[in-house]
């Protein structure tokens, strides 16, 4: 980045004035830039610059994150990021003591999660974020509080530290009265500057990992890694690796530091995961987590599971069709399949074994798969889609078969709910060939699993591009981590560990 000669020439006059040598190398980035915007060099005795917080900061700004600020003249000020201001938007204070207050409160609101947040000059603003925070409505990747004034100015930069101490959220303040919206911006605008100086490659793509499980199956652990180089040929300007949380190598750490040894300076990990139970909730922010500590220079972003998409949905109609319509149907006396069952892994999370159902659901309804009557141009109807669990939840497969039987089905399709095989997938089909033996007046055909799939590999980088842009909002109305749901109550609010998890489940 180039520098403007009379800048330079600010700088020199400061080293001459100021000895700033004591400082951390990144604090003191940030309090020349203050001393530089104000020719005070009276502020230094009160900023409060946290190495920790600097890196935050940088991690954030090289992530996309939003800039959020109370007021225009801050916004303004901010060069090298687009900033966000909302006070336009709000005509009056309402419940709030200030108009400022009001346009905090509707900034967190639309940003509740990894903004930066820059309070240069209103007190009542800073209030708000400091309420919102200790109410746990607010998580911001960093505060920067500078507000300026006798009243309520020192108090409420006292409470952020306080605050950033006893919850960890990142903060940056000017103690006392002083402060103002030169000071915030000038200590967002030298964050902007480390992170474009501490990223040399800045113009580059961010490197990609995907997340797998794992698996004992080769031949599951060999999809993966074809499904890597599936996505490699759709963008080959952009550094491709795979991990797995369990049985299967390379293990997660070591691919995100084999990234970065081979130069990333940003890493977006995509979960390569239907259903968002404990191991992304768990252990692919854990392991983000420790890599954050072990490489401070790099940025890394987490993007969502693949969840209940049209495209998954697209794959698994196809693979439905394959055996409810294909050759299996004209074996069978009467048509063709009259029920399918669809299996995932089942957890220990509920939400996750909601999804599961609702997919089910969606692949009945509109699809033509779960019809009550023939449509032209598919084929013959079916009653209807029940999902089922391999393990760790009910209905297994046996029960779900069962209940297939019991409502009238006499042709049943079996379809794995997996992007990969394994032994959990293998043992799918060894629990429906076991149910049909026991059955001699029911048939039961196996579908495939969805495998390597042009269309996940398009949802895959579409992941991607979302957690590129900003921070990815996850859909958590129905965590166990954050809702105290019936007899989980004791997991909302559990912390994540960073240690390497243990193996909990074969596959």
């Amino acid at each position: 980045m180039s520098v403007h000669p009379i800048e330079e020439e600010s700088y020199r006059l400061l080293a001459e004035r100021v000895d700033m040598t004591a400082w951390p190398e990144g604090p003191r980035a940030l309090a020349a830039r203050v001393v530089h915007a104000t020719a005070d060099p009276g502020l230094l005795e009160q900023l409060v610059i946290p190495e920790e917080a600097v890196a935050a900061g940088v991690a954030a700004l090289r992530a996309g994150a939003t800039v959020l600020c109370d007021i225009e003249m801050v916004r303004a000020g901010i060069s090298g990021v687009r900033a966000l201001c909302t006070l336009g938007e709000v005509s009056d204070a309402g419940p709030h003591p200030s108009r400022s207050a009001a346009a905090m409160a509707r900034a967190a609101e639309a940003h509740p999660r990894g903004a930066v947040i820059v309070v240069g000059c209103a007190p009542t603003a800073l209030g708000e974020v400091n309420r919102r925070i200790e109410a746990g409505e607010l998580a911001p990747a960093l505060v920067i509080g500078t507000p300026v004034g006798y009243v309520g100015a020192a108090d409420a930069k006292e409470a952020l530290l306080e605050l950033s101490g006893r919850t960890g959220v990142p903060a940056i303040a000017l103690r006392g009265e002083r402060g103002g919206a030169a000071v915030g911006a000038a200590l967002l605008n030298a964050l902007v500057r480390l992170a474009g100086v501490a990223t040399p490659r800045a113009a580059g793509p961010a490197s990609l990992l995907l997340i797998g499980h794992g698996t004992r199956s080769r031949a599951g652990g060999d999809e993966l890694h074809g499904f890597a180089d599936a996505l490699s040929k759709a963008r080959p300007e952009v550094a491709v690796g795979a991990g797995f949380i369990e049985f299967t190598e390379p293990r997660l750490d070591d691919a995100l530091d084999a990234l970065v040894a081979d130069g990333a300076t940003r890493v977006v990990a995509v979960p390569l995961l239907l259903l968002g139970a404990g191991h992304l909730k768990d252990d692919g922010p854990a392991a983000l987590a420790r890599a954050r500590l072990a490489h401070p220079g790099v940025a890394f972003s987490y993007g969502r599971e693949l969840g209940v998409h049209p495209a998954v949905l697209d794959a698994l109609e196809e693979r439905t069709r394959a055996v409810v319509f294909g050759p299996s149907a004209h074996r069978w006396p009467g048509g063709p399949t009259d029920a399918v069952v669809i299996v995932g892994r089942g957890s220990t999370d509920p939400d996750a074994n909601a999804e599961l159902a609702k997919a089910a659901r969606l692949l009945a309804d509109g699809r033509g798969i779960g019809a009550t009557k023939a449509t032209p141009g598919v084929g013959a109807p079916f009653g209807f889609v029940e999902p089922a669990f391999v393990s760790l939840a009910s209905p297994d497969v046996s029960e779900a078969l069962d209940r297939c039987h019991a409502l009238g089905a006499r042709r049943i399709a079996v379809v794995p709910y997996f992007l990969f095989t394994g032994l959990l997938v293998e043992r799918i089909g060894e629990q429906a060939r076991r149910w049909a033996s026991e059955h001699p007046n029911a048939e039961v055909a196996l579908g495939a699993h969805i495998g390597i799939d042009e269309r996940i590999v398009e949802l895959a980088w579409s992941r991607y591009d979302e957690a590129l842009g900003a921070p990815v909002l996850m859909n958590c109305d129905g965590c166990l981590y954050r809702t105290p749901l019936p007899g989980y109550e004791d997991r909302a609010g559990r912390p994540v560990a960073l240690a390497t998890p243990e193996p909990r489940l074969e596959q």
